[in-house]
């Protein structure tokens, strides 16, 4: 290249030498000619280098940028990268890169080999060297041991190849990834784990017996499996607060766990429910043994604060794959069983026994059916008049709910209430029910029906867990319905729980203007004192009392006492049950209010009803009942 400059320069120069001397019409000088023409190449030959080097300074310049900026993209990258030759010896490593920083610290950069034997398994060592010699990538994660802990990287190793196929270097990339794995670990910990006392979930129980199971690879392979459900912790809670069961839970917890061994699982389900799940070695004698000893452990008396505490605990046991072979199933049936041995008394195990899940299984199938009723449209208000036995005219209705559900062959009341209520459904069923039933009497008003009050059913555990002042007061403000048209219907099982909240419930739901009702009266815990403390509006005498009014002096007595207790209270009395003419005319005669009962009609569908309360009307209007 230097030879084909100097030759260019030597021409241009002669040519322009030339130019200029015989361009004046200097005499010729041979001389003179030269040095023209050594001067004219001179001054070619110093412009043309001097204008290289301007172009390779300028060339440096942004080969020098464009390494501060690959730099600064290498330092300021998430990842660390480390370039090694084919025989895998370093030829780059950005130190700096705090992954790398985290990873290598204090550690000899030649000395890296030596690390990496020391700190990844052998089986991830010999991945990654077969990867780079079939000249493939590997990615995967790394982790690395510290005096702190541990940390973890993401790691890509690629192979460079020359030309031919030959391995010519080998890039690797490295991220931390240790804050990403603290969190994964946290959000693994809150899903899979009680946050109260730190054993596993229902969700990992669940997961856990389903790989028990998955394990059992021989046909005569067996484990069993204990449901255990704490005894009078709902009574505890109620009467010492949640704070001593809290302590309870965690207590029973370290208890159980000096109780199984490290080779099964212990998991709290939730609640006062806990559960074991024993491995294929275990025999039925041991799981036996292990129960009784779970049984006295529960047994021994809780010391927390100043309470001494006394529990008992029901167990339940079945056996994989006599009492099932799925894990949903076998749960159900140690459930099953742990309801059997809470049926005979509580303290003490029960072995699953072919038929015990049938009602447990129907009640779940229930609280599944139940979920969805609403949306559904399954739900139907069912409406059973009420009479004022003075006038003999329809004074209200109390309102009924009705379940259409072919599946489950339209179960009554009486097989889908309870489960509503200990599943908690009951709260968003009730509201339901207050909020149409509301509007269907406002739409009676509209028409040629006179005014008319309507009851309402509401469940204790609307009171306790539900807003149901908020409920009222919407359902009031959604329909229209003046306040002093509702009358809430409540049993006397809610006044057990004699609590301030409960009382300044009562206060908030008077000052709304609704009345209130104590239904089924006689039957349950109430006594003077609650008639006394609560501001009942009525008192509903329950049909046990008035079916066999007609027959039986002592009902009678028992019904006239009642009737004087209400009025002594103020309380209007509303008697329930009545069938025929001979059970009205006694309740007449001792000054009952009002009644209800299939003497009238049995309760009806809106349209029906709307026909009944027609012709009831009329035949009021035609002769004198």
């Amino acid at each position: 290249m230097a030879h084909l400059y100097l030759a260019i320069a030597l021409t241009v120069s002669a040519a322009i030498a030339a130019v200029v001397y015989f361009g004046f019409n200097t005499p010729y000088d041979p001389a003179l000619l030269t040095l023209a023409t050594l001067l004219g190449c001179t001054f070619v030959i110093a412009f043309m280098l001097s204008n290289r080097l301007e172009r390779q300074q300028t060339r440096h310049r942004q080969l020098a940028d464009t390494n501060a900026l690959q730099q600064q993209l290498i330092e300021h990258s998430s990842s660390a990268f480390l370039m090694l030759d084919n025989q895998l010896n370093i030829l780059f490593l950005n130190t700096n890169h705090p992954s790398l920083e985290k990873m290598v610290a204090n550690v000899d950069v030649f000395s890296l080999d030596q690390y990496w034997q020391e700190n990844v398994p052998e089986e991830t060592r010999k991945l990654v060297n077969q990867a780079i010699s079939d000249k493939r990538e590997w990615r995967g994660e790394l982790r690395f041991q510290n005096a702190e802990g541990s940390d973890y990287v993401a790691a890509t190793i690629a192979p460079i190849l020359e030309d031919n196929g030959d391995l010519s270097r080998v890039v690797i990339s490295i991220e931390d990834i240790s804050e990403h794995k603290a969190i994964a670990d946290r959000l693994f910990i809150r899903e899979h784990y009680n946050v109260l006392t730190g054993l596993p979930n229902r969700h990992f129980a669940l997961r856990a017996l389903q790989s028990t199971i998955n394990e059992q690879n021989h046909g005569d392979s067996h484990f069993i499996l204990i449901h255990i459900d704490l005894d009078r912790i709902r009574y505890i809670n109620d009467s010492l607060g949640h704070q001593v069961v809290d302590r309870i839970f965690i207590e029973t917890t370290e208890r159980l766990r000096h109780s199984v061994s490290e080779d099964q699982v212990l998991a709290h389900l939730g609640a006062d429910e806990f559960l074991i799940i024993l491995n294929a070695s275990n025999s039925s004698i041991e799981a036996q043994n292990l129960a009784n000893t779970v049984l006295e452990q529960c047994r021994t008396p809780y010391f927390i604060d100043q309470h001494e505490v006394n529990i008992s605990a029901s167990l339940g046991l079945c056996q994989y794959p006599d009492d099932g072979a799925d894990s949903t199933v076998l749960m159900r049936r140690a459930e099953a069983a742990m309801f059997n041995a809470k049926e005979m008394g509580g303290d003490r195990f029960s072995f699953y026994e072919e038929g015990m899940s049938s009602e447990t299984e129907k009640r779940l199938e229930i609280e599944n059916h139940l979920r969805y009723a609403i949306d559904r449209d399954e739900f139907k208000l069912y409406y059973q008049p009420v009479i004022d036995l003075k006038t003999n005219s329809l004074s209200g209705v109390e309102v009924l709910l009705r379940w259409q559900n072919t599946d489950l062959r339209n179960p009554g009341p009486d097989q889908f209430i309870s489960v509503a209520e200990q599943s908690g459904l009951i709260i968003g069923i009730g509201k339901w029910v207050l909020e149409h039933a509301c509007k269907q009497v406002v739409t009676w008003s509209q028409t040629d029906l006179p005014p008319l009050t309507v009851a309402v059913n509401i469940s204790a555990k609307q009171f306790i867990d539900g807003d149901i002042v908020e409920s009222v007061r919407f359902a009031l403000r959604q329909s229209g319905l003046p306040a002093s048209r509702l009358e809430l219907e409540i049993t006397e099982g809610l006044l057990i729980n004699d609590t301030a909240e409960i009382r300044d419930t009562f206060m908030q739901l008077k000052k709304l203007g609704v009345h209130l009702s104590l239904d089924d009266f006689g039957t349950g815990y109430a006594s003077l004192s609650y008639l006394k403390r609560y501001p009942f509006d009525t008192l509903k005498i329950d049909r046990s009392f008035v079916h066999d009014i007609d027959n039986c002096n002592d009902s009678v007595t028992l019904t006239n006492a009642i009737i004087a207790m209400g009025h002594s209270f103020n309380m209007t009395v509303i008697a329930e049950g009545v069938e025929n003419l001979h059970q009205r005319r006694i309740l007449r005669e001792r000054h009952c209010d009002m009644v209800q009962g299939f003497l009238y009609s049995p309760p009806l569908p809106t349209d029906q009803f709307v026909s009944w309360a027609k012709r009831y009307a009329e035949m009021q209007t035609s002769q004198h009942v």
